[in-house]
């Protein structure tokens, strides 16, 4: 493959991974939301139950003695020396030699440790200056503590730690350079930082949270999931109906659900642009993604196109089709694959200006698998598709039973709806495998219960243009394929009984 082609095959999978990313984002900005909130309550939180405190700083410099006669190499020379031991001069701030002459000069109650943790010294790289802070309750007792403390290291420094054994001058001196005044306002809380603090834990929790929740949801959600899964073209998408209009009207009205049925009637010619006559098994993964009502309104817009359209409800465990269209069920596809009653008698008609003809599932048997994968079913497919430009099948869910695997070897295609955040992956992978195994590659994907708001929305009207990948289509069969086979002969003897197979009277 050529190295440009793989580059931008390479930028396609990152940009629809940060796409993806994205999404998961907007979905769960509630969460987002409520996190950083949480984080700005916990940085209040923490600023009203931290304690006021004021700060004092007073500034010292350490400087070597000038002696006479001193040359500027000694200067220097000394002037290294002080900044070398600047880091043990800061140590010495805050340990007990220092802090205990403070304890007993202020009266304070406390030990040396528990004072060094409110005082700080400090220093710049290359500087011989250090600064001492304190931390107290009272501005006033804040300026004590650091005047305090500045007074006792320069008597430590300057008479005990640098002091000569033979009782010399000692060979640094401490000066104080800015002296420690009383704070106008405390140092702590710091309520702003808190607050930022706060902000930031909180919103990087909430993203942190978001994304892991999103990565792992295996939810299908919208047209990206399926295409990451398979190669399988998405036909289209439909909005999710409001209470009470699952069914489209069938008078050709413009509403934003109809315009997405017409969109996917128009990528399914193109999808199947060789046949003249399509049965179609219209399937789902699992219960509840809205197969039906897509078949019927599937149904609705390919009669409005000006094409016979007849609908078998092939869901013989719990059919739903005639209850949808309020028509009778007493008899129906059961009856007729049993020879009780004539496919014509069986038929009946929905609809005035388009009608549909339909065969209800009649009686629910106790075997539907035979029946459906019976000679008998073979022969009522070959009598309506020589009669009807297209025949739909209503057919249960692939991974509940074996049914609409049955079914699609008998007819032209399989259409796979898939209802959005209804299906997971595995249970999507797991029906193109059933499919797959009796040799039936889906013509296509229908994402069905789009929500019309947020991230997974519907961007426009009908949902997807013309599909831009071909969807997989069988190789036209020759005529001498058509002598040695028919639909009247199951393609499997095993996976088609032909025990229950019975003669169909037209």
């Amino acid at each position: 493959m050529h190295p440009k082609h793989d580059a931008s095959i390479m930028r396609g999978e990152v940009l629809m991974e940060l796409k993806r990313l994205v999404r998961i984002l907007r979905k769960r900005w509630i969460l987002i939301v409520a996190f950083t909130l949480l984080g700005v309550v916990g940085g209040a939180a923490a600023a009203l139950l931290t304690p006021v405190q004021y700060q004092a700083s007073t500034r010292v410099f350490v400087a070597t003695q000038i002696q006479n006669g001193s040359t500027p190499g000694d200067l220097v020379q000394g002037n290294n020396f002080v900044v070398q031991k600047l880091p043990y001069y800061l140590d010495v701030a805050t340990s007990p030699r220092v802090l205990d002459p403070v304890i007993a000069r202020l009266g304070l109650n406390e030990s040396a440790v528990d004072l060094a943790e409110r005082i700080t010294a400090t220093t710049q790289p290359g500087s011989a200056v250090i600064e001492l802070s304190a931390l107290a309750s009272t501005a006033d007792a804040a300026q004590q503590l650091a005047q305090a403390v500045s007074e006792s290291f320069t008597d430590v420094v300057i008479n005990q730690l640098e002091k000569p054994a033979d009782g010399g001058a000692s060979p640094v001196t401490v000066g104080v350079l800015d002296p420690a005044v009383a704070p106008n306002n405390p140092a702590l809380p710091q309520l702003y930082l808190n607050l930022a603090v706060g902000l930031f834990i909180g919103l990087l929790g909430g993203l942190l949270t978001a994304l892991i929740l999103g990565l792992l949801d295996r939810r299908i959600y919208n047209r990206d999931d399926i295409e990451r899964l398979t190669v399988v073209p998405v036909l289209g998408g439909i909005p999710l109906e409001a209470r009470g209009n699952a069914i489209i009207s069938p008078d050709g009205a413009s509403t934003a659900r109809a315009e997405a049925f017409r969109v996917l009637r128009t990528n399914l010619e193109f999808a199947d642009a060789d046949t003249g006559r399509r049965s179609l098994v219209v399937t789902s993964s699992v219960s509840g993604e809205g197969k039906t009502t897509t078949l019927v309104n599937l149904a609705i817009v390919l009669a409005e196109s000006g094409a016979t359209v007849a609908v078998i409800d092939a869901d013989l465990r719990t059919p739903r089709l005639a209850d949808y269209l309020g028509l009778d069920a007493d008899h129906g596809l059961t009856d007729v694959l049993r020879g009780d009653v004539q496919l014509k008698e069986s038929l009946q008609s929905w609809g005035a200006e388009h009608p549909l003809t339909v065969l209800s599932s009649g009686k629910i048997p106790t075997n539907p698998s035979e029946l459906l994968g019976s000679t008998a079913m073979g022969t009522v497919l070959d009598v309506l598709s020589s009669s009807y430009d297209y025949v739909l099948l209503d057919a249960p869910s692939v991974l509940a039973v074996t049914d609409a695997a049955v079914l699609s070897r008998w007819t032209g295609g399989t259409i796979l709806v898939v209802g959005a955040n209804r299906v997971r992956e595995p249970e999507l992978l797991a029906a193109f495998d059933a499919l797959k195994a009796v040799g039936t590659t889906p013509l296509g994907v229908v994402l069905a219960m789009v929500p019309t708001r947020g991230p997974d929305a519907l961007v426009r009207d009908g949902g997807f243009a013309a599909s831009s990948r071909p969807a997989p289509r069988a190789t036209p069969a020759t005529d001498a394929d058509k002598n040695d086979s028919s639909h009247s002969t199951p393609p499997d003897s095993e996976s088609a009984p032909s025990a229950t197979a019975t003669r169909v009277t037209w």
